[in-house]
């Protein structure tokens, strides 16, 4: 089952128990769907930050929060709103997503 978008002002707890009742199966782990519900909320978050700083601050601040652990079971899904994944590359030792602007 994808991995379902938070709803326009729905709150963090609201979407990560609907989430996880949605997904919470899906995953070797309870952990591992709460760590997915988590990021796909914040990364929705991050995407509707309009300054740059601050874009870049809440970037920071996901990557440390999140480092090391498993977030998909593929790479559907893996990049911000308004971006796709193209292919993979490598940062850091692993291999991650390259997400592009999507070209309209």
């Amino acid at each position: 089952m994808p991995i379902p978008k938070p709803k326009q002002n729905e709150r963090e707890d609201d979407y990560i128990s609907r989430c996880m009742s949605q997904i919470g199966s899906e995953y070797e782990s309870n952990e591992q769907a709460v760590a997915v519900c988590y990021s796909t909320y914040r990364r929705d978050k991050m995407g509707k930050i309009k300054d740059t700083t601050q874009k870049v601050m809440a970037k920071i601040k996901y990557d440390t929060d999140f480092r090391g652990i498993r977030l998909e079971n593929g790479f559907e899904d893996s990049c911000w709103p308004g971006y796709e994944a193209i292919g993979t590359k490598e940062l850091e030792g692993k291999t991650v997503p390259n997400c592009v602007p999507i070209q309209k």
